[in-house]
């Protein structure tokens, strides 16, 4: 938002800076001018040129631009960090971050920088989004949006992904990740690949495709992700960066400095998006399951599991740690199989992570031969899935139970639970059908 065309506030901003400085006009003129061309500045009777704005700015100690526009560089870069800090302190201290943000939102505003007002609104919606506050936080993407307008597609980049949250917990995933997906391929068929932006990206494509049970998808997006995601502890490069900046803006150095601040922002994206790389880590892990990488899931799975209850993302941790077990199961290693699953069960929470983790459970009982402990807990599972409406675990399920029973001899109670459970599932299909053909949808 530069601007070069001299306002008419201009004379009273260089009278103001001149008496502030105990200059006189002589002062301020010499060598290159003389003191009646400065009263004819200052008093609005003649627009002095550049050459004339880049003298006077040198001998008040400013930047040029400040002088044309009263908007400081170095105060737009204490901003920014005060922007970063922010960032990072969302994470633990929500509350102070909203302040934060709110602060930048007011001095932005004041120095006409749209980007940073855009940023800090952003900032205000992702907490808003993280406490249940849809509505709150479609208004603030919607100004954000309105004030990067004009900006860099990569800079408008950044309101999409919250923009595609709002989307999704308004019921419309498949629109949302349309939208992120449309937008980073225009960034790279446009010869805009911020690395920043498309991590953001690929990040939010990665859970929005795992709430659609895109599995594959997810993990192709968390690939691309966790690849743009290099830094080990992106909090302590944040705070060298800031460091840095802090000590050049003192020397005066405010462009290094500028600089110093924006690569402290690079690095808070990773630390803004914790929840969503750890989530990135399921998902590949998910895939390399999949792909019969039973190690490689245990590595990612476990990555996730430690991030997510480092940010006190309970649920998703825990859910995390059933799929866990199970690279543990599968790897021979029972004992960090139950411990996980006996985690889960024990919890006293009622949370989807339940019958998955009663089925693993129930695996775990077979392997030792207890049948009734098995039988038990698969049932169990049976029934979560059920309750959930979860069509596809239900019918793995109903067919693990069904293959155990008919190993115990007993082919009719086999044949039975086949009938009724994938009975079930047929009609789950057809409510689900119905209700993507309702005419309310």
């Amino acid at each position: 938002m530069s601007v070069t065309v001299p306002g008419p506030e201009l004379g009273a901003r260089i009278q103001r800076l001149r008496a502030a400085r105990g200059m006189t006009q002589r002062a301020l003129a010499e060598p290159r001018y003389t003191a009646a061309y400065v009263s004819a500045v200052e008093s609005g009777r003649r627009v002095p040129s550049g050459d004339a704005i880049a003298h006077f700015a040198d001998r008040l100690g400013v930047a040029p631009v400040e002088l044309v526009t009263g908007r400081s560089p170095a105060e737009a870069v204490r901003l920014q960090l005060r922007l970063v800090e922010a960032d990072c302190a969302g994470v633990t201290d929500p509350a102070g971050a909203a302040a934060c943000y709110r602060e930048v939102v007011a001095a932005a505003t004041a120095l006409d920088d749209a980007v940073l007002v855009a940023r800090a609104r952003l900032g205000l919606a992702d907490l808003a989004l993280r406490q249940g506050d849809t509505a709150s936080a479609a208004a603030q993407v919607e100004q954000a949006e309105a004030l990067l307008a004009q900006a860099p597609p990569h800079v408008r980049a950044e309101a999409v992904v919250v923009r595609a949250e709002v989307l999704s917990r308004g019921g419309d995933p498949r629109y949302a990740t349309c939208v992120v997906a449309e937008t980073r391929d225009g960034l790279l068929r446009e010869g805009y690949p911020d690395p920043a932006a498309l991590l953001t990206l690929h990040a939010g494509l990665a859970v929005l495709h795992s709430e659609l049970d895109d599995e594959q998808a997810a993990a192709e997006a968390a690939e691309a992700a966790l690849t743009l995601a290099v830094l080990a502890d992106p909090a302590r490069v944040v705070a060298l960066h800031r460091t840095v900046a802090a000590t050049l803006l003192a020397g005066g150095r405010t462009a290094a400095a500028a600089t110093a601040a924006e690569q402290a922002r690079q690095a808070a994206r990773q630390v803004v998006l914790g929840v969503r790389l750890a989530s990135c880590h399921r998902a590949r892990g998910r895939g390399r399951w999949a792909a019969g990488d039973v190690a490689g899931a245990l590595a990612d799975l476990a990555t996730a599991y430690a991030a997510l209850q480092g940010t006190g993302q309970v649920a998703l941790a825990r859910d995390t740690g059933v799929e866990l077990a199970e690279a543990y199961r599968a790897l021979g290693q029972p004992e960090q199989a139950s411990a996980l699953v006996r985690e889960a069960l024990d919890s006293g929470d009622d949370g989807p992570w339940l019958a998955r983790a009663a089925r693993v459970q129930g695996l775990l009982c077979a392997d030792t031969g207890d049948r009734a402990g098995a039988e038990r807990h698969l049932r169990d599972a049976v029934h979560g899935y059920r309750t959930s409406g979860r069509r596809r675990e239900l019918a793995t399920t109903v067919l693990l139970l069904a293959d155990h029973l008919e190993r115990w001899d007993r082919p009719e109670e086999a044949l039975d639970l086949l009938h009724d459970g994938l009975g079930e599932v047929e009609r789950l299909g057809e409510r689900t059908s119905a209700a993507f053909r309702s005419p309310e949808l």
